[in-house]
């Protein structure tokens, strides 16, 4: 019986039956032979070496492709000799193969709790220019709406500060992009409900008003009245343009709504906080 394995490494086994010499032994008895044979395959040039050990000696057996003496294509006895070398060999690979160090370990892509609260204690990238980009875009539509509010036929200019206020939705962090840092914070603050979901912020002061605005702070126009009522029970009377700023301003954030308010406080150029200002002396006083 012949078998062979096409594999890397062939083992293939012959029996043969040999008859009895002696008249009394009919049985026939099995003599085994198992010979090894080695796929070809480019082996140019390869030189491999297998240790066979015989009884306490020990010596090397070349086996190499290129000569003709010892061709690996063909059958190899597979003595007890052979046999032994090649678990030996096998168990050498295994131990250099345990002895090499572990894999890498390749990046977690779930999110871990673990992860995520060592990543909270690293410092955090300050904002990216395309967010930047878009908080200047946020500061200059709120100039343009006060611009446009200043100069409404609601807003009368009297000789005494006019509140304006301006509504804005905004994402949380919309909202820190555009006020954090800015400004004089009110609430949450570890003295005043820290635990607090509404933000106020205050802007009490001509520095504070310019950093928040930046280039974006300019002239602001709105139209001077004379008042009405007194004696006569006169009407208000257009005077004309006039130049008015900002006098201070605050914030004021919800979380939950995600609703900004702020509320504008805005005087003539000059009036300051006088009961009455340049429209009043100009309009001569009540009529």
């Amino acid at each position: 019986m012949s078998t062979t394995v096409e594999s890397p490494l062939v083992i293939e086994e012959a029996t043969r039956v040999r008859g009895s010499v002696s008249g009394k032994e009919n049985a026939p008895t099995a003599t085994r032979q198992t010979t090894l044979a080695l796929k070809g395959g480019n082996m140019k040039g390869k030189k491999r070496t297998l240790t066979l050990v015989d009884g306490g000696n020990a010596c090397f057996y070349a086996l190499d492709a290129c000569k003709s003496e010892l061709d690996l294509s063909g059958a190899l006895s597979a003595t007890p000799q052979v046999v032994e070398a090649l678990r030996l060999r096998i168990l050498q690979l295994e131990d250099q193969l345990y002895a090499q160090a572990p894999p890498a370990k390749r990046a977690k892509t779930t999110s871990d709790p673990a992860a995520s609260s060592s990543s909270s204690e690293a410092p955090v990238a300050g904002p990216s220019k395309a967010d930047e980009k878009k908080s200047k875009m946020q500061v200059k539509k709120i100039f343009d709406r006060l611009k446009k509010e200043c100069k409404s036929e609601g807003v009368k200019f009297q000789g005494s500060p006019k509140t304006i206020k301006i509504d804005e939705v905004w994402e949380q962090s919309e909202f820190e992009a555009i006020f954090s840092g800015k400004g004089t914070l009110i609430q949450p603050t570890p003295d005043n409900k820290p635990k607090s979901t509404v933000t106020i912020i205050h802007f009490r002061t001509k520095a504070q008003v310019e950093e928040f605005f930046g280039a974006e702070l300019k002239d602001l126009k709105g139209n001077q009245w004379t008042r009405g009522g007194g004696p006569r029970f006169a009407k208000s009377l257009k005077q004309g343009a006039c130049d008015v700023e900002i006098m201070s301003f605050e914030v004021n954030y919800s979380k939950n709504g995600m609703k900004c308010s702020l509320k504008f406080e805005i005087s003539e150029v000059g009036g300051g906080y006088w009961s009455y200002g340049p429209s009043q002396r100009r309009s001569g006083g009540w009529f």
